[in-house]
């Protein structure tokens, strides 16, 4: 009798829907195929005219790791029910195969057998469900976790191949991480560092091992002065206050340094109320949401920011240094796209070791607000005095001004309740989401609502108004959206700086 064959490549299991996901792993994994001689097979490998069934079944007996890219689609495909998994399991049980499975969008995986076994995201917060510097760090983790798979320690004992079980004998899954973490099971933080640096990896830890916890970020106060508009006599008068609020700067070199302000965990009403004047239909229905605490820039990206970052090393594309039409240090910086706020956060992420992004809708309109329920977060109306916007018109009965007709500096106005700046008026803020025509079926979280297997160009959300528009336009609900490549004189846009440790989750 024949001995089996050996098991020495990586199978990878997976809808032709998620076809896209299965690209960016290889090429993620492309340094361990040439580092391990790893043999790397899913079923595109096939050619035409090849029995498909025989070439996948020969596969999954070679396989010594399973990957499942798991998905709604995944989970209805019958092959994959009725004959990938069925092996699979049966191998994992009995010859040492290991399963690990990736969340890629939200499915009813955990009625399957496939959530016994190692999951390598938490489930809650899948693949989709990131903004790309996390999918990038999620790509990352996952590659080092396969390294694990295939190349165990040399002092575990054969067993320590298999998914571990219970008294019962069934397999176990791996603890999902805290929540706000980036860190995976069987993936060490330090590994992940060093995989981008190009340095050589430490021993990395096995499944179970806790996750390190990040140093806590020294805040400090800010001090600035807030303002709320009220109704006196017919007439409106600004009532201001001196605000001290807890953040911290990123030095960037130069003197020049990003002001990150501390965004509370909680709950609010998202959207407009239907009778709001100005209304369109796409902030409806209002909706309940969510939110961990967080960190915002104070600010819009001004240009001596964008400039120090467009000198950092490049991770996908070029930035120009000095791209904005209103030129300006303390200016916001503007004619920027999408793609290229999303290279400004990457290079963030990569020199800083903090996760840099864009904000999600959701979160930037609960910073924006700070509790408020108003069409502004300094009351029922706005005026020049308050904001940078046109000031040819009015927005309810509110007082006519200036228009200036160009940016300004950004903190020129007070900031609101939570010592932001700049949130009505100057410029348009790229938000991570993709753009949906109303808050039907709206996630209750903080997660940007991205569209699936979505194209690149796929139109993006902006917030805020800016210094041209009207002021109807820059309401705390108002929304409006863009092609990612598109750049405009009246575009920017600020980072956020997503949960890393406890001094994020208080």
């Amino acid at each position: 009798m024949s001995s089996p064959p050996e098991r020495d490549q990586l199978f990878i299991s997976y809808s032709h829907v998620d076809r896209g996901w299965v690209e960016r792993l290889q090429t993620m994994i492309r340094p361990l195929v040439r580092s391990l001689g790893l043999r790397l097979w899913d079923d595109s490998q096939i050619q035409p005219g090849d029995k498909w069934r025989e070439e996948i079944e020969t596969a999954l007996a070679a396989a010594k790791v399973a990957l499942l890219l798991v998905s709604s689609d995944f989970l209805a495909s019958e092959f994959v029910t009725n004959s990938e998994l069925p092996q699979l399991l049966t191998a994992a049980e009995e010859e040492g195969l290991r399963i690990l499975w990736v969340p890629l969008r939200p499915s009813l995986v955990r009625v399957t057998l496939i959530n016994a076994y190692q999951a390598l995201l938490d489930p809650s917060r899948p693949l989709a469900r990131m903004d790309p510097v996390e999918q990038e760090e999620a790509l990352v983790e996952i590659a080092l976790a396969i390294q694990e798979a295939l190349a165990p320690r040399q002092d575990s004992p054969p067993a320590a191949a298999k998914t571990q079980g219970d008294s019962a004998g069934r397999p176990r899954q791996a603890a999902a991480p805290r929540s706000g973490s980036s860190v995976l099971p069987g993936a060490d933080r330090q590994a992940v560092a060093a995989a981008r640096s190009g340095a050589a990896q430490p021993e990395m830890a096995q499944p179970e091992a806790s996750e390190p916890s990040a140093a806590p970020l020294p805040l400090q106060r800010f001090s600035t002065t807030t303002c709320l508009l009220r109704q006196e006599g017919g007439r409106w008068r600004t009532e201001r206050r001196p605000l001290s609020v807890e953040g911290y700067q990123e030095q960037l070199g130069e003197g020049v340094a990003l002001s990150m302000v501390k965004i509370p965990a909680g709950t609010f009403l998202m959207g407009s109320p239907e009778k709001e004047p100005d209304r369109f239909a796409d902030e409806g229905p209002q909706h309940e949401v969510t939110l961990g605490a967080f960190f915002l820039g104070q600010t819009p990206i001004t240009q001596a920011l964008w400039r120090a970052v467009a000198g950092w090393q490049q991770v996908e594309r070029d930035l120009k240094p000095d791209p904005s039409h209103f030129k300006g240090a303390n200016r916001p910086v503007e004619q920027v796209g999408w793609f290229d706020a999303i290279e400004f956060c990457r290079r963030l992420s990569q020199s800083t070791g903090k996760r840099y992004g864009l904000p999600s809708e959701a979160q930037w309109e609960f910073a924006c607000r700070a509790g408020s329920t108003t069409p502004f977060h300094f009351g029922e109306t706005i005026t020049p005095e308050l904001a940078n916007y046109d000031g040819n018109f009015t927005y309810g009965d509110g007082p006519k001004g200036t228009y200036r007709e160009e940016t300004t500096a950004v903190a020129s106005f007070p900031a609101n309740a939570w010592g932001l700046h700049d949130l009505h008026g100057n410029v348009w803020e790229w938000c991570e989401d993709h753009w949906h025509g109303s808050y039907d079926f709206a996630p209750g979280d903080d997660q940007p609502w991205l569209i699936p297997a979505a194209g690149a160009e796929e139109h993006r959300l902006l917030r805020g108004g800016s210094w041209f528009i009207f002021p109807g336009r820059c309401r705390s609900a108002c929304r409006i959206h863009g092609g990612p490549g598109d750049a405009s004189y009246g575009v920017g846009f600020r980072v956020v700086c997503l949960p890393q440790g406890p001094s994020l989750n208080p």
